[in-house]
């Protein structure tokens, strides 16, 4: 499998290059923005604790349209091989 890179979006009109923190909230809300992230304590290379974080913001509306689209139609769900 091919990995996706990520993409940069732009955002803003293009009337003027200054971005407004209504913008952003609106962009984020529409598209979703997930966020990783990993560190490990440790002393004397022993590994005392590890936190992790994943963080998916975005708006109810986005997030359901995502699920739509991933999944399958129904009529595909529904159907069942015959057991033998």
């Amino acid at each position: 499998m091919s990995e996706r890179t990520p993409e940069i979006v732009l955002i803003g009109n293009e009337e003027s290059t200054d971005l407004t923190l209504l913008d952003l909230i609106d962009h984020v809300l529409n598209t979703g923005v997930i966020i990783r992230g990993n560190m490990v304590l440790s002393l004397g290379g022993v590994d005392l604790v590890y936190l992790g974080l994943d963080l998916i913001v975005s708006s109810v509306e986005t997030a359901l349209r995502s699920m739509a689209k991933a999944q399958p139609p129904a009529s595909v769900a529904t159907k069942r091989r015959p057991t033998s």
